[in-house]
C-alpha cells in the first residue's frame, strides 16, 4: 500500500460547482511537462520520504508547499499542502515559475487550502493523464 495519496482540489464553479483545475491546468501544459508532473505523483505516492529536490517547503507559507518539477527549461510548481488527513496531500494549486511565485498564487493555494479544511468534499483523487496523446489508435 502507498503511504501517500494524493487529491485535486475542486474549486467549486462551474455547473456542477466541482471543477477539478488540477487536470486543467495539466492539459494546458507542454505534454512532456505534463506526464512529467503525473510521474512525479505517481513516484512520490509510493516513497515514504521525498528527497528535497522534488519538494520545497515556501518562505512565509508554513502550511504549503511546491513540487518542483523542470522541462524543458520551464519550471513547473504544483502546489499543495499535507492533508486533510495523515498521509494525504492535496494538490490546491498549480503554477509555472519564472523567477519567484507571485503572491497572487500562493494566496490564491492558501485559500483553497483553507476551503479544503473546512469542506472535505472540496477534493478528488488525483486524475492523471487526460489529455489525448496524438498518433494514438483509438479502440474502434
Amino acid at each position: 500500500m502507498n503511504p501517500w495519496k494524493f487529491y485535486d482540489f475542486l474549486d467549486g464553479r462551474g455547473e456542477e460547482r466541482r471543477n477539478n483545475l488540477i487536470p486543467v491546468w495539466l492539459d494546458s501544459l507542454p505534454e512532456k511537462a505534463a506526464a512529467k508532473i503525473d510521474a512525479r505523483i505517481l513516484y512520490m505516492q509510493a516513497i515514504t520520504i521525498w528527497a528535497e529536490q522534488y519538494v520545497s517547503a515556501l518562505k512565509g507559507w508554513p502550511e504549503i508547499f511546491e513540487m518542483r518539477v523542470i522541462s524543458a527549461g520551464s519550471q513547473y510548481r504544483p502546489i499543495f499542502f499535507y492533508g486533510p488527513l495523515r498521509g494525504e496531500v492535496t494538490l490546491v494549486y498549480g503554477a509555472i515559475e519564472k523567477g519567484k511565485l507571485p503572491r497572487r498564487a500562493l494566496d490564491n493555494a492558501d485559500n483553497n487550502r483553507r476551503i479544503v479544511l473546512n469542506d472535505r468534499r472540496r477534493i478528488c483523487e488525483h486524475v492523471f493523464g487526460i489529455k489525448p496523446i496524438p498518433g494514438k489508435l483509438s479502440g474502434k
